[in-house]
């Protein structure tokens, strides 16, 4: 590569060599005939001149000396004689045309003969005779001086004008090559850079071309290799690498479809359909499973509705559908049956979070949703019957503390005492159990009236203020101002109050407050109670709700069902229930009711 871009250049160099020797060349000469000019012709001129006035200004003095100026004409004679004889010199010493000397040599005589006779002028007092002498003599010495002095002049200006000719004639010849040069160095340099453009990019463009295909998929490409040098070098390397592309999409390839297959066979296992979905809500793949359910139902192409609602909500960046509770179980009637389903839907996302697909899991809770059903009405049964004899009992223990039936110690009032209260507090347990068993059944009916969130949180205050208070707290109530309406159940409501009040009561300090109050929160009203205590620790809050679950190591006494039933009240009213706490930080019992519709009535 650095010998083929080196004679590529090489021609280049050459010529501006070339050109830049001719130019210096060109110079020289030019410079030699200004300096033949200016050195040599100007100076005979300049001393041609000079020889010319000096001449003049003596002819005068003695012109003067004839008309009465004796002493002016003498001054006059006096200075300008030096510089006569200093042109002279001059001239003499600047011989360069043929002639010039004879007649640098003739000035020379004739000044001599022209200086002899003026001091012969200057002897003669006699006016007369002056004038006879400047007339006869001195008057044709001087012009022919003059005349000489003008030829000297003459021949170095028509020198002068011949060589500033051919100087003129040598710039325009000169000016010709230069031009000549350069668009022949242009049309080169074009010539070589384009021969040299194409000898290195040709095959970098090819290599491109290649890589451009190769990127997409076409690993058959081949790039060929034109030469021994570096682009050579690169274009072997790079077919050695698409080489090994290729092999490794081989391998890919099958280890790809082999996976696919195993997960095939891994999915076709699971008796639960599963669907995948690409990101544009088409199905890609299904399951036996999944293509057996979708054909029952008459869909094979699509989503039931009620599923393809949660799948849109995914797509549009919800979070995964993942229901824990059998509340979100879809019923579907298959074969003359119902199948009871729990949907699952996970986005498929990529590294930078994008979502390009769906995962359906269809969980058939049929079997579940009916032990459920079963455990319900047995406890509801179990609690029915033993409301009964419990009834007895409490009417019996009524009777032995009026003492109708005989008199009672001490020990024996204590023991009944007790005995009471523990049937007062089993018969609140199973009423709880039976209002469970309502709830989850769908049984209970629920009356519903649109009322403001500021009038069900100031009610529900008025009724818990005195029990906060007597364990020495305070109940301070909050409400957003603006909020709307919502379509509940008040009685059935400030029982979760009171629930959510009573189990903040157990957990707060005396002194502390307990907020109760209501607030917007994102396209629901929220309801909430905030209490300082000892908060809940993480892996239990989201049992918190579970029926007889009660915090381990907790000091405070109960069923544990309160938290049960206030989740099923709420859920019955189309709600949702939750807890925020943390360990130290107290905790947050809510729920969000949504606001009511503009159709709705008391």
């Amino acid at each position: 590569m650095k010998r083929r871009i080196f004679f590529g250049l090489a021609p280049l160099f050459i010529l501006l060599i070339a050109m830049g020797l001719y130019a210096v060349t060109l110079f020289t000469n030019l410079g030699n005939r200004v300096d033949v000019i200016l050195r040599e012709n100007f100076r005979s001129v300049l001393a041609g001149q000079q020889m010319k006035e000096t001449a003049e200004r003596m002819d005068s003095a003695l012109f003067f000396s004839l008309v009465g100026e004796e002493e002016r004409g003498h001054k006059l004679y006096a200075q300008n004689l030096p510089a006569f004889r200093d042109s002279v010199r001059i001239e003499l010493g600047n011989i360069t045309l043929p002639g010039e000397a004879e007649l640098a040599a003739k000035v020379k005589q004739l000044h001599e003969k022209y200086a002899a006779r003026a001091e012969a002028f200057w002897a003669t007092p006699d006016i007369g005779q002056r004038r006879k002498m400047y007339f006869g003599e001195m008057l044709p010495a001087f012009t022919e001086i003059k005349d000489t002095a003008q030829e000297i002049i003459r021949i170095n200006q028509d020198n002068m004008v011949q060589a500033d000719r051919e100087a003129r004639q040598l710039a325009a010849e000169s000016t010709r090559y230069m031009i000549f040069a350069i668009v022949a160095g242009i049309g080169g340099a074009i010539f070589f850079a384009v021969r040299l453009q194409r000898s290195i990019l040709r095959p970098i463009r090819r290599l491109t071309t290649v890589s451009k295909e190769l990127g997409e998929g076409k690993l058959d490409q081949v790039v060929p290799v034109t030469s021994q040098d570096e682009l050579g070098q690169l274009a072997d390397t790079f077919n050695k690498m698409a080489t090994k592309l290729r092999a490794y999409r081989q391998v890919m390839g099958d280890q790809i479809l082999q996976a696919r297959q195993m997960t095939e066979i891994t999915f076709s296992a699971f008796p639960d359909p599963i669907i995948a979905l690409t990101s544009d809500g088409r199905i890609d793949f299904t399951n036996p499973a999944a293509t057996k359910f979708l054909y029952h139902c008459g869909q094979a192409d699509s989503l039931p509705a009620s599923v393809q609602a949660e799948v849109d909500r995914v797509f549009k960046g919800a979070p995964d559908f993942l229901p824990t509770s059998f509340e979100r179980v879809i019923v579907f009637r298959v074969d003359g049956h119902e199948v009871f389903m729990l949907p699952r839907v996970i986005g498929m996302r990529d590294e930078s979070g994008n979502i390009f697909g769906a995962a359906v899991i269809l969980q058939d809770v049929t079997r579940l949703r009916l032990l459920d059903e079963v455990k319900t009405n047995l406890v509801s049964t179990v609690s029915h019957e033993l409301k009964t004899p419990l009834t007895s009992v409490r009417m019996g223990l009524h009777l032995l503390l009026e003492e109708r039936i005989g008199p009672l110690n001490d020990k024996q009032t204590e023991l009944l005492l007790a005995a009471r209260e523990d049937s007062e507090r089993l018969l609140r347990m199973i009423n709880d159990l039976l209002d469970l068993a309502k709830l989850e059944s769908g049984k209970a009916v629920l009356p519903s009236e649109v009322i403001e969130p500021r009038e069900l949180v100031e009610s529900a205050g008025e009724d818990l203020r005195g029990l906060v208070e007597s364990r020495g707290s305070r109940l301070v109530t909050k409400t957003e101002p603006g909020l709307a309406s919502v379509f509940v159940d008040a009685q059935q409501i400030s029982h979760v109050f009171s629930n959510f009040v009573s189990n903040a009561v157990k957990h707060t300090k005396a002194g502390e407050e307990i907020v109760l109050g209501a607030r917007k929160h994102n396209d629901t009203i929220r309801f909430s109670v905030i209490d300082h205590g000892s908060g809940i620790v993480p892996k239990y809050r989201a049992r918190i709700f579970d029926r007889f679950f009660r915090v381990p190591g907790s000091e405070v006494t109960g069923a544990g069902l309160g938290l049960a039933i206030a989740r099923e009240i709420v859920l019955a009213q189309g709600g949702t229930i939750g807890v925020n706490s943390n360990p130290g930080q107290g905790s947050e019992f809510y729920f969000d009711l949504p606001p009511a519709r503009n159709g709705a009535t008391s």
